[in-house]
């Protein structure tokens, strides 16, 4: 696989993302699939299992918190599953207590990332683990392959006599497949059969050098020749390519063949039969193929010996120019493999320390305890280098093999995540003291949650505009009564107001002069905002009715206020110059609305039609507590034609000194 997420043969690498977020799964997508990865996604734990089991993905991002089944119950079933136990998984939380982390370790995951995550980390991540999937997979299939030829081999060097040998070969490749006949044909330099060695279940070998003609040309046998390859025939009573020999009228089932190639032409053929249909699949074929190649002879051992050392030069050189340092060791810790960036890292040279053990370098010293309890834990580990480095390090144990050790330099991501959390901080409390201004504590919280981008968005919403304006201020009071009294009423007359706008979920947009301006169903989408609007209007006029006796009593103040309330599109945006910016609503109904303010006397909430309406469809009950009287029609400013308006008022408690 090279740095993205594509593999050597050019097929992407798999992801599957299992999240019941539609953003989580978008955000990991969308930056999985800029790298070259394929991208599976499941919205749940019992899809993404299903998934997993029919994709067989290359690594899985695994959500904790799901509704249907939770991220350390999927991932014990995919560890359990013998389908899915060597599929990578990155359990990806917002959950940082030990617990978590130890409840997932129990439940067999690979590694974790931290919610939010860094891209870069993410990647590297992914990119590792699916790297030593494929080394550990490649390792084992070599494995269980040169067994396979050691035991062939074995039961060829014990034997000189061909005859024998044959014997042996077919009588281990039938048992090893379950095939009930299997038999050899050997052909000369011209391609003429020369011997067939026939062995049938619990029977004695049978060895001919004669074959009818048909098996060589129209028959399973020629067919293997001429293409080369191995090919399974699910039904030999339906398939053209089988020939019914005179002595076995009454033969059915399956067949599977192998031809027996040396470099420079076939050898042999190897054909075993098996009574049931479709017996045969494609893992028989590919241990034939296993079995047929050892017995082409000691050429093509020599051929096999060779493409092994090439594959294993080839991901030695994988492993050593990785940007990641990759250790390997035996069983006892004896370091095998020490790559460019392992002596980069460590700074000490390969060849100071290949054959060496772990514990004899000192460099490596500060691995020991990760080393030490890689049997038991498979979460990478963070840890410190004298030279200032930070690592993120990962020891897996291989069976049979040792242990690979795979550390990424995250020194520079470290300085850079911090770097972000503390531009995500004042930004947070930028947006915090901006919107403070605007919202009650609930509001803001949602933004700071959901919306930190909401300085920076700029749309188009049906929104409730609201205006509250004294009455007898500027026209008068305020020249007669104290600057102090005049600006305590003021604070005093903003304080409440703002405090019912901001209890009814109200966003406050402006103070201005001896009015304020208060908007529903922006910035954010509330169904009842008609409802709350009108609740905040009754509200204000009620507090109102104390306010101007305290006023009155403490000063002489004869105050009123009026209220009016349009509804309809708005432009929603961060307004201003470069060097003064405030979060505002433009549009027709904020013309409309002061209109309509300018109409209410002392008391007197006036609302517009669209208003009225809306209100009968989702607050009935509270228009028969607060009754509107229709009047007009009027000519607004801006509208063509006159409008039927609608007006409640509530009572005034007579004035007392």
């Amino acid at each position: 696989m090279d740095k993205s997420g594509t593999q050597t043969n050019n097929t992407p690498s798999v992801v599957l993302i299992i999240d019941d977020s539609p953003e989580n799964r978008l955000l990991l997508s969308s930056q999985l699939r800029m790298e070259g990865y394929q991208i599976l996604q499941a919205g749940g734990g019992i899809e993404g299992l299903k998934i997993a089991q029919t994709h067989k993905p290359d690594i899985i991002l695994l959500d904790v918190m799901m509704p249907d089944m939770n991220g350390f119950e999927v991932c014990k079933k995919l560890k359990n599953d013998e389908s899915t136990h060597l599929i990578p998984v990155i359990m990806v939380t917002a959950l940082r207590e030990t617990q978590y982390r130890i409840e997932g370790i129990e439940a067999g995951a690979d590694e974790f990332l931290s919610r939010p995550h860094v891209r870069e980390e993410l990647l590297v991540r992914v990119r590792t683990l699916i790297q030593l999937k494929r080394a550990r997979v490649r390792l084992e299939e070599e494995r269980n392959r040169l067994q396979l030829l050691y035991d062939i081999s074995r039961a060829i060097s014990t034997q000189l006599n061909l005859e024998s040998m044959m014997a042996e070969i077919i009588k281990q490749t039938r048992a090893a497949v379950g095939a009930t006949k299997g038999n050899i044909m050997l052909l000369d330099d011209q391609g003429n059969v020369k011997h067939k060695f026939l062995i049938r279940a619990g029977s004695k070998p049978e060895i001919s050098d004669r074959v009818a003609r048909e098996v060589m040309t129209r028959g399973l046998g020629g067919w293997l020749i001429n293409n080369r390859r191995g090919e399974i025939i699910h039904d030999i009573r339906n398939d053209d390519r089988w020939v019914t020999l005179p002595d076995d009228t009454e033969e059915g089932g399956s067949a599977i063949g192998v031809p027996l190639s040396s470099p420079n032409r076939v050898v042999g053929v190897l054909i075993l039969n098996h009574p049931q249909v479709g017996y045969f699949n494609e893992e028989h074929l590919s241990l034939l193929q296993t079995i047929g190649g050892s017995v082409t002879a000691a050429i093509e051992n020599a051929y096999l010996f060779e493409e092994i050392s090439e594959e294993r030069r080839k991901l030695s050189a994988i492993l050593a120019q990785s940007t990641d340092a990759i250790i390997t060791t035996d069983e006892k810790w004896r370091i095998s493999l020490f790559n460019q960036s392992a002596e980069r890292l460590f700074e000490v040279s390969a060849t100071e320390v290949v054959g060496k053990s772990v514990r004899d370098v000192a460099q490596l010293q500060v691995l020991i305890p990760i080393f030490e309890q890689a049997n038991s834990r498979s979460a990478p580990e963070e840890i410190n280098l004298q030279n200032g480095k930070t690592l993120y390090a990962s020891i897996s144990p291989i069976r049979e093999v040792g242990y690979a050790a795979v550390m990424q330099d995250v020194t520079e991501f470290k300085r850079m995540e911090e770097l972000r959390l503390e531009q995500e901080r004042r930004e947070k409390q930028r947006v915090k003291e901006t919107f403070s201004r605007y919202m009650g504590p609930r509001l803001v919280e949602h933004v700071l949650s959901h919306e930190p981008g909401l300085l920076s968005r700029r749309e188009r919403r049906k929104a409730v505009v609201m205006f509250a304006d004294l009455r007898n201020w500027t026209g008068g009071m305020i020249m007669k009564i104290e600057p102090d009294e005049a600006i305590n009423q003021l604070n005093e007359f903003f304080t409440h107001m703002m405090e019912i706008a901001l209890d009814n979920d109200g966003t406050v947009f402006e103070l201005t002069g001896d009015e304020i301006l208060v908007g529903f169903n922006a910035p954010f989408d509330q169904p009842d905002a008609t409802y709350r609007a009108l609740k905040t209007a009754v509200s204000m006029q009620q507090k109102f009715d104390e306010l101007r006796q305290n006023w009155y009593q403490r000063a002489g103040t004869e105050l009123g206020l009026g209220i009016g309330l349009d509804m309809g599109d708005i432009v929603m945006g961060n307004v201003g110059a470069e060097s003064r910016m405030s979060f505002r609503m433009v549009g027709e109904p904020m013309n409309t609305a002061h209109r309509l303010v300018d109409l209410a006397d002392d008391g007197q909430i006036v609302v517009s039609g669209a208003v009225y309406r809306s209100l009968q469809e989702l607050a009935p009950e509270f228009l028969q507590d607060v009754q509107f009287e229709p009047f007009g029609p009027i000519e607004l400013k801006g509208i063509a034609e006159p409008q039927i308006l609608y007006r409640t008022e509530i009572p005034r408690t007579p004035l007392r000194k």
